[in-house]
This record gives structure tokens, C-alpha cells and sequence, in this order.
């Protein structure tokens, strides 16, 4: 058993996920909106004109182009109908039942409010900042860009009480060390470990999952790392 000392450094609140929409998306976008010479738009005004033409369709309309864009691998056609009426009065980056689609949810409910804040809620990411110690500095090791997400939902767990919807729905797998949809409930993560005696970490997934963190300021997390 090891025991990590864990500081929560900052909570950030992102309406929109950086690098989520880049140039090729707008062009790609534009194109199924039948937008002529979309590939000679100067890469800064891509997103403004993508924001335009689908602020020309109506609300439904505007959704069903991103959520075909994002997920027409994970969507029949028939969800893809049903989301984009939906999307407009539900937290859809929250709700679904395959939480495989709540992150490309999150990206295509950050257009659609941009397109229009009146029509579609607003979304709310969380990015945490989180400082590790641990008495044996070897097992900051543990902690790497390509670690098992579910280390990082065991993690983050420790840190929230024991009512918190990630402690709720998944506490029985985190009590076991494995957590089926660990890569899904984790959207990005960045680690620091240019400090010997420390690992600085920032976690971003949805406030749905990680709201609860905000009442804590530091906690210990005893992990089974061999």
C-alpha cells in the first residue's frame, strides 16, 4: 500500500475543451453545409464563418450537422435526430447512457452555444490542478500522460465524499481498482514532473464528475501499487 499526499491546487471552469475545434473541423463543417471554397478561408476566420452558417439554421438544423460531424461512427441516424431536439434543454455531455459520447457531446455542446447561447445550454468542464507527494518519491513514478485512467478515478475519488456522484455510481469498481469507463470519464490529462519530491497534475472532465472536488483542499489517497 502506498499513501500520496494531495493538494488541490485551482479548479478552472471550461465552457469549451482547447483544441477541440480546430481549422480542418471548421472546413470539414462548412463543407456539409454546402459552404463554396471552404478550404481557402484564412484559418483565422474559420471558426467565425462556420459560427455564421450555422447560425442560419434553426436550432435543430445547426445540431444535427455537429452531432453528424462528431459522432457518425457512435449515432444511428434515428439518436442523431433525437439528440439534436434534445440538445437544446438537456445536458447531453452528461445524460447519455454510453458515456463513450459525453466528451464529443461536450465538444459539439461548445459550438452550438456559441452559435447561440439562447438555445442551448451552457456547458461546464472542469480542469483540476492537483499537486502529489508521497514519502517513497519512486512511486511518483506512477504518474505519467499514458497512466491508467482508472488510477486517476481512484485518485480523484479519495479526494470527494462518499455521496458524490463519481463515489455513487462507481464506487464498487473504484473499491476494486477498476473502473470499465475510466477513458471515458477522464477527458484530458497533463502531468508535471520536472519536481523530484512532487507530481503536479491537471485533470479535465466534466463538473458532472468532478464538481464534488470543489470542497476539498487536500486529501490522501492510499493506493495499491506494487
Amino acid at each position: 500500500m502506498t499513501k500520496y499526499r494531495v493538494a488541490v491546487d485551482d479548479l478552472e471552469e471550461l465552457a469549451e475543451l482547447d483544441g477541440s475545434w480546430q481549422p480542418p473541423d471548421y472546413i470539414a463543417v462548412l463543407v456539409a453545409l454546402g459552404v463554396d471554397g471552404a478550404a481557402q478561408i484564412e484559418p483565422e476566420d474559420l471558426r467565425d464563418m462556420c459560427l455564421l452558417a450555422l447560425q442560419d439554421l434553426d436550432p435543430t438544423e445547426a445540431a444535427a450537422v455537429l452531432l453528424k460531424y462528431k459522432l457518425r461512427t457512435k449515432l444511428t441516424a434515428g439518436q442523431i435526430k433525437n439528440y439534436s431536439i434534445e440538445s437544446q434543454h438537456e445536458r447531453l455531455w452528461e445524460k447519455s447512457a454510453d458515456l463513450e459520447v459525453h466528451h464529443p457531446m461536450f465538444e459539439v455542446a461548445s459550438l452550438l452555444n456559441a452559435v447561440n447561447a439562447m438555445a442551448f445550454p451552457t456547458p461546464d468542464a472542469l480542469r483540476v490542478s492537483l499537486s502529489v507527494q508521497c514519502d517513497d518519491a519512486a512511486m511518483l513514478a506512477l504518474f505519467e500522460n499514458t497512466m491508467d485512467r482508472t488510477s486517476l478515478v481512484c485518485l480523484l475519488s479519495a479526494g470527494m465524499h462518499k455521496s458524490a456522484i463519481l463515489n455513487r455510481f462507481f464506487g464498487k469498481q473504484i473499491a476494486e481498482g477498476r473502473v470499465a469507463d475510466a477513458d471515458s470519464i477522464i477527458w484530458g490529462l497533463h502531468v508535471d514532473s520536472s519536481e523530484k519530491t512532487l507530481i503536479r497534475l491537471k485533470i479535465t472532465s466534466s463538473a458532472y464528475w468532478l464538481g464534488a472536488i470543489h470542497e476539498t483542499e487536500s486529501f490522501e489517497w492510499d493506493s495499491c501499487v506494487n
